[in-house]
């Protein structure tokens, strides 16, 4: 069934010509904003729902009263259709399960007033809930109505009825099962000989420097780095384990870099992925490699054979990827550019705007302020999220600098960047007006967290990302700021590579000039069509060269 039959059903429907007028037209808005006609679009509530939350409504002009407003008359076209779930129930809640709630704090009771007030209207006691209720609901909320995002909204009833199943007396004595999408492989390291974990704790130790090792790293890993290595090591034991190796003979380091251990670890991970390596496969393999040569130290005829398998299953890539520069082509558009530059002021005007909380507001202020450094400064999340004002926001001579020490900065590269006066501006008016509404106790972070101390920076990711689709519908992660920044600047000033690499804090030009070739094609297939175009129309003179082939050719017969 399409959103066209779904228009047919409408307008046979029992209902008032204003009522057939607004679903109709509910309908056609949609279909206009999906690109497509009525009739090519398929009315299944999930697969429409879907479509719907990749549209940012903000971005395209529509207020979010009018957004609601649409979806609303979506789901009531659909019901012609099949039986759709009503995205808000006005059935009141039965006694039985007031008196369960009534025992909740705020948090739990919003949480799980929703399944309540369902199972009221469908008559279900709490004393009779079985397991496969609860699913019924599940399925209902995520593929029978329009409402967003219904599989946070299940994790989180999931979660709460697990607990209030074991700490309120009363509650339904049912478990809900949680589901593990992920594929789990790796064992922990109790499933393996003491003496394993023994050896991978002093190799950590000598990677991270603290041992003082003369053969140690010339430079000590940071803890996410010992934390990959440590995973590394921990997913090759149990690759090792998983082809047949017995894991109470997998008693050291050494047992993974044998070239018969080797190769049965690769192929574990290549048998998952069909045969076919991977970043991560050519990753594991040339760490195991450098174990081997530096831990081990194995003899110089099997390093030889390790380092030939590495070379064969290496994935090394030069240059954006594919997924990043399909993100950056909506910046081949003008406008696209000049709505994103624009963002901090457009997060500004919605602010002053709304009738949000307090606390709602402070923090789509954190992200303006956020997106206006990344904007004019595109470091890296981890020293975005850990800006303090003491030590980082540094005034000389009535301006203002972002300066981060080497050593913690990934590359280990120092960042001191002056930044604009507009930036200034966003800051100061995010710092006086919203930032005190975040603070907890006395913090210096520019950008504090519950805590005190700096955001999580995943949080503060996460909460950019929202707001930059919110008013612009692009998906944008804030590590990809840096690319739109590299994109921008090259689009206005084609090979100008040195810029970008010092704006980015590269080491080599190479890294700059791998990443980003290509990504100011578009600006140098202008500039080359209208050398092309100037030609062609004789505002060029010809070129001197051509002119001496000319006198040549002309002076052979003389």
């Amino acid at each position: 069934m399409t959103l066209g039959d779904i228009i047919a059903l409408v307008q046979k429907a029992d209902l008032t010509a204003i009522q057939k007028r607004d679903q109709v037209s509910a309908i056609r808005t949609v279909a206009r904003l999906l690109g497509a006609a009525p009739d090519d679009i398929d009315a299944d509530p999930r697969r429409l729902r879907l479509r719907l939350e990749a549209i940012a409504p903000e971005a395209i002009g529509l207020s979010k009263g009018r957004w609601a407003n649409l979806r609303s008359l979506m789901g009531k076209a659909l019901e012609h259709g099949r039986v759709m779930m009503p995205s808000r129930r006005v059935t009141p809640i039965s006694s039985s399960w007031l008196v369960l709630l009534d025992q909740l704090d705020k948090n739990r009771r919003t949480r799980l007033s929703a399944i309540s007030r369902h199972f009221s209207n469908e008559g279900i006691e709490p004393s009779a809930v079985t397991l496969e209720h609860l699913l019924d609901y599940r399925q209902r909320i995520t593929e029978d109505r329009l409402r967003r995002s219904p599989e946070k909204t299940w994790d989180a009833v999931l979660y709460t009825w697990n607990i209030t199943v074991r700490e309120i007396a009363g509650w339904p004595q049912v478990s809900i099962p949680r589901e593990d999408k992920r594929e789990r492989y790796v064992f922990d390291w109790s499933a393996f000989p003491e003496s394993l974990k023994t050896e991978v704790d002093a190799f950590l130790r000598r990677q991270s420097g603290a041992d003082l090792s003369e053969d140690g790293p010339p430079r000590p890993l940071r803890a996410s780095s010992l934390a990959t290595r440590e995973r590394q090591l921990r997913m090759s034991a149990s690759a090792l384990a998983h082809a047949g190796v017995d894991r109470s003979e997998v008693r050291s380091i050494a047992d993974f870099v044998s070239l018969e251990n080797f190769k049965l670890i690769l192929r574990f991970f290549l048998d998952r992925r069909d045969g076919a390596t991977s970043t991560q496969i050519g990753q594991i393999a040339a760490f195991l490699k450098s174990v081997a040569e530096h831990w081990v130290k194995v003899d110089d005829l099997t390093l030889l054979k390790l380092k030939r398998l590495v070379s064969r299953l290496s994935t090394e890539r030069r240059g954006m990827t594919e997924k990043n520069r399909d993100r950056l082509r909506p910046f081949d558009d003008p406008e696209t550019v000049l709505r994103f530059l624009r963002l901090p002021e457009a997060i500004r005007t919605s602010i002053s705007k709304s009738k949000a909380a307090p606390r709602s507001k402070a923090i789509q202020a954190q992200c303006a302020a956020a997106i206006t450094i990344l904007q004019a400064a595109p470091i890296r999340l981890g020293n975005l999220a850990s800006i303090d004002f003491n030590k980082h926001l540094i005034e000389r001579n009535g301006r203002v600098y972002l300066v981060v020490a080497a050593d913690e900065v990934k590359n280990r590269e120092p960042i001191d960047l002056e930044l604009p006066a507009s930036v200034i501006e966003v800051l100061s008016w995010y710092a006086t007006e919203h930032r005190p509404i975040l603070v907890n106790g006395k913090s210096t972070a520019l950008f504090p967290g519950e805590k005190g101390g700096p955001k999580q920076a995943q949080s503060l990711g996460q909460q950019i990302s929202r707001e930059v689709f919110r008013h612009t519908g692009l998906k944008i992660n804030p590590h990809l700021f840096r690319h739109v920044a590299g994109k921008i600047f090259l689009d206005q000033r084609p090979g100008q590579y040195e810029v970008v690499r010092r704006l980015l804090g590269h080491k080599s030009i190479a890294t700059t000039t791998a990443i980003y070739t290509g990504a100011e094609s578009r600006a140098a297939g202008h500039l080359f069509a209208s050398v092309v175009d100037d030609l062609r129309s004789g505002a060029i003179a010809a070129s001197p060269a051509k002119n001496q082939v000319r006198s040549l050719t002309s002076g052979r017969g003389k």
